[in-house]
């Protein structure tokens, strides 16, 4: 029973500040200048920021390509989960924010193929621009390592 004789078992502010956590920087130049980092995992759970379809360079990943812009920038979260130790079976739920909600099905078919039997929970918002015009997508991925 908690305080509140619910019987929740949410965990307190003290008992969640003692998560153990750890952080992925990917080196891309807006995590220095906005400050956060691409990806962090306390206890069970990682949260992968929103995450555009970079080049290792830096440059735009496929200009206008609304398919290979999802597909890349599902890699690029996938390397910053296998860094913290959790794979994309382990993804509970994503977000995508697009520009163009009209290739809908583009955005839809990469996540699809990427994530295939381990389908999560997922958002698809049309917003009105991402950080850079060339950049269509944005996804964001929360997983719980471990889960069944």
């Amino acid at each position: 029973m908690d305080d509140h004789g619910t019987g929740s078992s949410m965990k307190t502010p003290a008992t969640a500040a003692a998560l153990p956590r750890r952080r992925v920087q990917s080196g891309a130049p807006w995590e220095t200048l906005v400050g956060y980092c691409r990806a962090i995992r306390a206890g069970a759970h990682v949260y992968v920021t929103g995450t555009v379809p970079l080049e290792p360079d830096g440059s735009p990943h496929a200009r206008d390509d609304a398919y290979r812009q999802a597909k890349r920038s599902l890699e690029i979260i996938e390397a910053a989960l296998v860094e913290l130790g959790a794979t994309r079976a382990d993804v509970v739920r994503t977000r995508m924010f697009v520009t163009d909600i009209e290739r809908w099905a583009e955005f839809g078919r990469a996540h699809a193929e990427f994530f295939g039997e381990h389908r999560p929970a997922t958002t698809m918002v049309e917003v009105r621009r991402l950080i850079s015009d060339d950049f269509l997508i944005e996804i964001e991925a929360d997983a719980v390592v471990g889960g069944t």
